[in-house]
């Protein structure tokens, strides 16, 4: 299961970690009475403002203390929203099922395009004259239709979970794992071992490779919106339901689920129904409980599974 970094908050209130803490007991309360004790159970996040946030308090203690790059602000990412959601399972679960999170590495290609063209939307909306400011600065960013901007950050593929291993084998032992939040620490192989790059992996695509990899029979992405739509935002626009990997494909090709936003989770439901023959659902929060029966949201299943 992967919960989207930006439905950690209200739409309209600001992140704060009571909230964050709320959000994530409104949401995991449907899996306390469901889960048996036999039934596994990975949970990957999203960071997308809480790692813009950690970037702009770097940022403004520059001269008072040490700076952090990129990837270890999605590092700390990991342990702050980690602990949120680990103590929660915990107490949801009344200590039955042990919980753990594991500080996850993913490994990307140093001469992946992405690098030149960043795509990835962190941290908080500003207005127009904040946005105006950074982009003299010679910050990329992404506009809404209110003229507010977000800022851009290169967002490389993920190609292998260094720690899928042992992601394994807690889930072999009945731990619910908590994993490859905020898509994961971006690495490279420099030829000397592995070295973090100034980038952030998307959370959806890194969850349906390391589902893909541990032989999951579901991947269930709880994001802001109901599911995947044809049209959105649109007077036109309409949920989809329940389609199949090749149709939703040629939505996404005729440029219905835009980059930075649900192109991303379109993307990783079409690899993970392909390569498993699984199902993918896309829902908000509140429908959790019925989109883990395949009831709600956007369902993706193989073709003669329709």
């Amino acid at each position: 299961m992967s919960l989207g970094g930006n439905a950690f908050a209200r739409p309209g209130d600001d992140l704060t970690m009571a909230g964050q803490f709320e959000f994530a007991a409104r949401t995991l309360a449907p899996l306390a009475a469901g889960l048996s004790p036999d039934r596994q159970l990975l949970v990957t996040h999203g960071n997308g403002p809480q790692v813009g946030y950690i970037l702009t308090r770097v940022e403004e203690a520059l001269g008072k203390a040490y700076a952090l790059p990129l990837e270890v602000c999605v590092a700390e990412s990991e342990g702050e929203i980690g602990y949120v959601l680990q103590q929660t399972l915990h107490n949801l679960m009344r200590g039955e099922r042990p919980v753990a999170t594991l500080l996850t590495q993913v490994l990307v290609d140093g001469g992946d395009a992405a690098f030149a063209h960043p795509t990835k939307p962190i941290g908080p909306w500003f207005d127009a004259q904040q946005a105006l400011a950074l982009e003299r600065a010679g910050l990329d960013l992404v506009y809404d239709k209110a003229g507010r901007a977000r800022r851009l950050v290169p967002s490389p593929a993920p190609l292998r979970i260094v720690e899928s291993p042992v992601i394994r084998q807690l889930l072999s032992l009945g731990v619910i794992v908590i994993a490859a939040g905020g898509g994961g620490i971006p690495v490279i192989d420099s030829g000397k071992g592995l070295e973090g790059v100034e980038a952030v992996v998307d959370k959806d695509l890194a969850s349906a490779l390391l589902a893909t990899g541990v032989g999951a029979q579901q991947l269930v992405m709880v994001t802001g919106v109901a599911g995947a739509y044809t049209d959105f935002d649109t007077g036109s626009a309409r949920l989809i339901t329940r389609t199949e990997p090749e149709q939703l494909a040629a939505w996404h090709a005729a440029g219905h689920f835009p980059a930075g936003t649900m192109g991303p989770k379109v993307e990783a439901a079409i690899a993970f129904v392909r390569e498993t023959g699984g199902r993918a659902v896309i829902c908000q929060p509140g429908d959790l409980a019925a989109a883990l029966r395949g009831e709600a949201g956007t369902v993706v299943e193989p073709a003669d599974a329709i």
